[in-house]
């Protein structure tokens, strides 16, 4: 191969490593005619001052296969451009960086194996024939779910201690503490989940929200194509921890676990929520996003469901959701009332 190449050969290196090599002495090293083998291509790696790679990684670079083949070979520059583009995608595609990638996955075998096994496609067999969780969650009212929040702890405690001594408070109390309990140990399950498939990216403030929130992943994860995969998914309106830092590392250790995130757009969207999208995109995972357009018809049931939650007419219902999402509309609201 005539020297010529020599140039296009060296910037394909530094391509796939995402650095310059350093200031070496080394000879002129045009792309040789009769191809590279595994340990030519690490020769030539170590000569121009780079890390040398593992067979699975040239592997990768020869056909996008990680079992090794004595034979393989890199005929050519053409093939060459090709291994690099592959490398280069998968380097960004799980972190964002080329160097980054190549020193992490050209020389661990392990680790190479790991992200590129996340690349392949999944059988519906391996799915449907999983076996169930030891531990399954405990399936609560979609109604009572907002009991398991603790931004509204002190709403329930309020409401709980106004009548403290009446029956029908003492009985709501047993209630919430039930409730609470079989939260609890959902949240349990969940940390002992050994694999996690989907993380809802929720942001809930009102009782409603989680009622709805509850609703949505049920149709969702019970649809006819999606309930014969036995999948697993992280539904936090099922799951409660009393202490807020405790429940904020839980949520990521399940946002890191899952293999995506089904991301639920809703009135108020919290930067807390925007930022799990954007972590399992930084993770090379794909994001879901769930976007409602009710029919007036659901219109109309997510207005009744509503005011029966919160025991209140459904024009006033209606007033006091357009006050929560367009304060100006306040003043107005009220003469209209």
């Amino acid at each position: 191969m005539e020297s010529t190449q020599q140039e296009p050969f060296k910037e394909l290196l530094i391509d796939l490593t995402g650095q310059k090599a350093p200031p070496l002495d080394a000879p002129e090293m045009p792309f040789p005619s009769t191809g590279l083998g595994y340990s030519q291509f690490n020769e030539t790696l170590l000569r121009l001052g780079y890390d040398r790679v593992s067979t699975s990684y040239f592997q990768y670079l020869v056909d996008g296969e990680i079992e090794y083949q004595p034979r393989a070979e890199i005929r050519n520059l053409e093939e060459l451009a090709q291994g690099v583009k592959r490398a280069k995608t998968l380097a960004l595609l799980f972190f964002g960086n080329v160097k980054f990638g190549f020193k992490t996955l050209s020389g661990d075998d392990s680790k190479l194996r790991h992200y590129f096994a996340l690349t392949q496609p999944v059988s519906l067999e391996s799915y449907e024939h999983r076996h169930r969780p030891v531990f399954p969650i405990d399936q609560i009212d979609a109604t009572d779910t907002y009991l398991l929040g603790y931004l509204v702890d002190k709403e329930i405690e309020r409401a709980l201690e106004v009548n403290a001594d009446d029956a029908a408070a003492l009985e709501r109390k047993q209630q919430v503490k039930e409730i609470r309990r079989r939260g609890l140990r959902n949240h349990h399950a969940y940390l002992v989940s050994d694999h996690l498939d989907v993380y809802v990216a929720t942001s809930m403030r009102e009782r409603h929200e989680y009622a709805e929130i509850a609703e949505i992943t049920s149709r969702v994860f019970r649809h006819e194509r999606l309930s014969s995969l036995n999948l697993r998914w992280f539904d936090p309106t099922l799951a409660y921890c009393p202490d807020r830092i405790d429940k904020g590392l839980s949520e990521a250790l399940m946002l890191s676990r899952a293999l995506c995130t089904l991301y639920l757009a809703q009135e108020i969207d919290t930067l807390g929520k925007d930022s799990e999208l954007a972590s399992t995109l930084a993770q090379g995972k794909p994001v879901i996003a769930y976007v409602p357009s009710p029919t007036d018809e659901q219109l109309v049931e997510s207005v009744k469901s509503m005011a029966k939650l919160y025991g209140k007419s459904e024009p006033q219902t209606i007033l006091d959701r357009l006050k929560a999402l367009s304060p100006t509309l306040a003043a107005e609201g009220d003469r209209l009332a």
